[in-house]
């Protein structure tokens, strides 16, 4: 009894000790020293590539170019391209696809090998134009040890009004980044979806107008429960005006899950939306995706086991301001019946950091796996995929990312969707009227069901 006690008391050493091995450690030292020197304030690679063909970052794009006149006078839409007398260097094709395939993501794949005659990617000079302002970069530097991921789902704790992990060594630290990436703490937006089904038809299945609370990046505070929360306005077509949802979205989500409501006029009530999670399919994107796929990724990741794949040059839509203004002038010019109309798009080659979800045994979801590419220089989402039970490529999202100089801030809040069961599409969260911006303080219940109730119309 005394010889099996100890083999029992050693079992249970070992396993403490794996278990300790397996929670992620704060950047040494050293690491944390590479912050703003061969590293960036966020913890991207200052240096460029050996070939020339991603240049070193020196700062970004801070400042408007000259002839930037917002519609509203003050800041948000239009935005001038810096870049618009650029011609493209080099242009992917289904017959030059194999020199560029190494360097694209597996949805532009699949695009090329069902759409051989018309998708097709311009590439264009790259510019590591991602800028953020400098306190955001002092707090990443000075904050950097604090960070840390607790519970099972996992909560964040320890962070506030900073790149969380710059220098990540889990899956789920990485996301992490990207989940709290930076926005001004009022930043909302004007936009419209349009759905194109197998057959080439376009709907618009959404107009809206939304409003964000990014408390976690309110720079006032010291710390902070929640890291957003946002009210979704419905205005067209028809059959949703009128129609709200609100979310918010805590940082410790292991205490306190993500929680919604819905607003519907007919009934003149708000209701708690727990179904607006997972994989409950989000009606306002034609059903092409779930919730927890909404904006790259949204709720939390206890469904899946997420690992860091690496870091990889790709294809990028980057600096993308012909899409989203293409998209805000003329919706014709940006759509085409199968894909986007490559003309509006820009493809430059930056580094992006893969992120591989795979389902938990026993856990519930339609996805087997997802895979997220993630750009160093702004944590923004670049581009998403996700597989079937059999591992294949069910659906995917490309972010076209832009600098939003006036803030400044890097932007990727558009998604480009495809459904590869479904062969349909969807252009979703295209800017219109004044587009995304920062906006004005939003009232302290704001955010609240009753403030949500009182907005209603019938």
């Amino acid at each position: 009894m005394k010889k099996f006690k100890t083999l029992i008391a050693a079992a249970i050493a070992a396993i403490a000790a794996l278990a300790a091995s397996q929670v992620p450690a704060a950047p040494t030292a050293a690491e944390a020293a590479r912050l703003g020197k061969d590293l960036t304030p966020v913890g991207a690679e200052k240096a460029g590539n050996k070939e020339g063909t991603i240049p070193a970052w020196t700062g970004g794009l801070c400042t408007p170019p000259p002839g930037y006149k917002p519609t509203n006078g003050k800041n948000g839409f239009p935005y001038v391209d810096p870049f618009a007398a650029e011609k493209p260097i080099a242009t992917v094709t289904a017959a030059n696809l194999a020199q560029w395939a190494d360097k694209l993501d597996p949805a532009a794949l699949e695009l090329f090998k069902r759409f051989p005659a018309t998708y097709r990617m311009n590439v264009y000079p790259s510019h590591r134009t991602a800028c953020l302002p400098d306190w955001v970069y002092e707090n990443t530097v000075k904050r950097v040890m604090t960070p840390k991921l607790v519970g099972d789902a996992p909560g964040l704790e320890g962070a506030h009004a900073q790149v969380p992990f710059p220098i990540p060594k889990t899956g789920q630290e990485l996301m992490y980044n990207a989940i709290t990436a930076f926005h001004p703490v009022y930043h909302g937006g004007d936009w419209q979806s349009w759905l194109v089904d197998a057959g080439g038809n376009r709907t618009l299945i959404a107009k809206a107008s939304t409003r964000y609370h990014w408390e976690y990046w309110d720079n006032t505070k010291t710390q902070s429960d929640k890291i957003q929360g946002l009210l979704n306005m419905n205005t067209s077509p028809a059959s949703k005006a009128g129609s709200m949802d609100m979310r918010i979205n805590w940082a410790r989500m292991d205490e306190k899950p993500p929680r919604a409501w819905s607003y519907t006029p007919g009934q003149r009530r708000v209701r708690l939306a727990p179904e607006f999670t997972y994989d409950t399919v989000a009606a306002q994107y034609g059903g092409m995706i779930v919730f927890d796929e909404i904006s790259g990724f949204d709720g939390k990741m206890d469904r899946f086991d997420f690992k860091i794949v690496g870091k990889k040059e790709m294809l990028v839509a980057y600096n993308n301001l012909g899409h989203h203004n293409a998209a805000l002038t003329n919706i014709e010019t940006a759509m085409l019946k199968d894909h986007v109309n490559p003309d509006v798009m820009r493809w430059e080659l930056h580094r992006v950091w893969i992120v591989e979800a795979t389902r938990k045994a026993g856990a519930r979801h339609i996805y087997s796996k997802k895979v997220w590419q993630i750009d160093e220089d702004s944590w923004l989402y670049s581009a998403y995929q996700s597989y079937d039970d059999a591992g294949k490529l069910y659906r995917s999202n490309h972010f076209p990312i832009y600098q939003a100089y006036d803030v400044p801030m890097p932007m990727g809040q558009s998604q480009i969707g495809h459904d590869f069961v479904k062969n349909g599409w969807f252009l979703g969260s295209a800017a219109v009227g004044e587009g995304w911006r920062k906006v004005d303080p939003l009232p302290d219940n704001y955010l609240t069901p009753d403030s949500m109730a009182a907005k209603g119309v019938r």
